[in-house]
């Protein structure tokens, strides 16, 4: 989960961020560009709709919009069973890799695997923060489904908002995401090559599209 802040003013490149307080960063030149892997979207969207006045554009990477998108995938769900989900967690193939590949048509180099591994395999904190996290989010997500789309759907919402689909993603379906955009106004960009983690596969589309909304604000 990734939290970019873009700014571009006209201030001195010698001023510092923490000189200025939010009311002096000029809202048109203000930018918060959001990376998230589809169930954060909602802490980003909840954060955003408390400060409309500082942002001009928000874009959302496949976010759970939909009621379907309200119950956790079988990969995800069976980590917060009771005992079977506790003994999965402390298993590393399945915690980490079984986790990492099940939300996309991914592979995983065997060192890279290991990075992911090691928190599971030295100590088993890991494992009882993820059972832990698994059963908040089992708890908790229809709830942050249903504030998303009350939020989204506002009519007093007024930050630009874009949202970008890997149709390949297989814990967060596509269908239902077309009609929520129409109805709700927000552009919806499509990459039918990308799975769950859009901007690792589509960095190059995302960054373009990242550009073309910062480069078009900053000409207004």
């Amino acid at each position: 989960m990734v939290f970019k802040l873009i700014f571009k003013t006209n201030l001195s490149p010698s001023t510092q961020p923490h000189q200025l307080s939010g009311r002096q960063w000029p809202r048109q030149h203000a930018y918060l560009l959001i990376y998230l892997t589809g169930y954060f979207s909602p802490i980003a969207i909840k954060y955003a709709s408390n400060h409309q006045e500082k942002l001009n554009g928000l874009i959302l990477l496949n976010p759970p919009l939909t009621i379907n998108h309200a119950k956790l995938p079988s990969s995800l769900s069976v980590l917060s069973n009771f005992l079977l989900g506790e003994i999965f967690c402390q298993d590393p193939l399945r915690a980490s890799d079984k986790t990492l590949l099940s939300c996309g048509p991914y592979q995983i180099k065997e060192d890279v695997a290991m990075v992911y591994r090691r928190p599971y395999l030295t100590s088993g904190s890991a494992g009882f923060a993820l059972n832990a996290i698994s059963k908040a989010m089992k708890k908790q997500l229809k709830g942050y489904v249903e504030d998303t789309r009350a939020i989204l759907m506002d009519n007093n919402w007024s930050v630009q908002t874009t949202v970008c689909w890997g149709q390949r993603d297989r814990w967060l379906n596509f269908d239902g995401v077309e009609d929520f955009c129409k109805e709700s106004k927000h552009r919806l960009v499509e990459l039918p090559m990308s799975g769950h983690h859009v901007q690792e596969d589509s960095g190059e589309e995302l960054g373009q599209l990242i550009a073309g909304i910062v480069g078009k604000r900053s000409s207004l």
